[in-house]
């Protein structure tokens, strides 16, 4: 069995797929999570034992780390002390003697007029600067963000997101992402490098719309959503206006770019081809019965 691994942000989707990963990798998690109500659903994952706390918090933190051998942060999504935070743990684990810090950031930290990524990337700096093992995952954008508007994509037949139909992603699989980071807990190979992590094709919303039409044998047409739409619709949902106005430079950043990378680093790690979009959206539809 190898050496018990901090997970932070266990409860988030990304936290439970990579704790899922990690346990059936055998690794030892301890699981950080916000409330005490968490503990039972991510114990009956796998996870070893829970710490409950805030990251803001050092005494929680220094908590944490007691006793760990790895630590695989995964950071709350666009918060505005993301590298207080980070740094706050880096300098928490390097005192209690940590091995090696794993670091889940986001592919191309250097597109710096997007905040989250400006704070990872000086994360990153931080952490290599640290006098710590490290290493640095840096995933592109899920083929995940297909589950919140599943429905409305199989009975409307729209497939909408808010940015250029034609842009091109290089969607990843969270599963692969997740297994990527428990090879890398378990593999001291991958120590001392930063990959980027991205799917096997660059595809645009209409690329991806007639992937879902083919797989579900009926007709899905791209649509862009403006801007101010997705506004709209993120307030309704409860999103806090620092969380909306980062969305927004996201989107439009995305809008402008696109968002590409290649799979090689991530089948070198994973050892296996990376899912294609097809084979989630197969996966998906086979989930829900479509």
């Amino acid at each position: 069995m190898k050496g018990r691994l901090l997970l932070t942000g266990a409860n988030g989707r990304t936290g439970r797929a990579v704790l899922r990963s990690l346990v059936q990798a055998k690794v030892p998690v301890r699981a950080f999570i916000r409330e005490e109500a968490q503990a039972s659903a991510l114990e009956a994952l796998g996870a070893h034992e829970t710490v409950v706390g805030d990251l803001t918090d050092e005494s929680a933190l220094a908590r944490a780390v007691d006793g760990v051998e790895q630590v695989l942060h995964i950071g709350p999504p666009m918060h505005a002390d993301e590298f207080t935070i980070t740094s706050s743990l880096v300098a928490r684990a390097k005192a209690a003697g940590v091995d090696h810090f794993i670091y889940y950031s986001v592919m191309h930290p250097l597109a710096r007029a997007i905040r989250h990524h400006r704070l990872k990337l000086d994360a990153e700096e931080h952490l290599i600067d640290s006098g710590l093992a490290y290493t640095i995952l840096q995933p592109s954008r899920y083929m995940q963000h297909l589950v919140p508007i599943w429905r409305q994509v199989v009975e409307e037949g729209v497939h909408a997101m808010p940015f250029d139909t034609n842009r091109k992603f290089s969607v990843v699989d969270l599963q692969d992402l997740a297994d990527a980071a428990a090879v890398v807990a378990c593999d001291g190979r991958f120590r001392f490098g930063t990959y980027e992590l991205a799917g096997p094709q660059a595809l645009s919303q209409q690329d991806m719309a007639e992937i879902i039409s083919g797989v579900i044998s009926r007709p899905v047409t791209a649509r862009a959503i403006p801007l101010s739409e997705m506004v709209d619709k993120a307030r309704a949902a409860g999103a806090n206006e620092d969380r909306i106005a980062q969305m927004g430079i996201m989107n439009a950043h995305y809008d402008a770019h696109g968002f590409q990378s290649n799979a090689e680093v991530l089948q070198l790690i994973i050892g296996r081809p990376a899912t294609t979009f097809r084979s989630y959206v197969r996966r998906l539809a086979a989930k829900h019965d479509t």
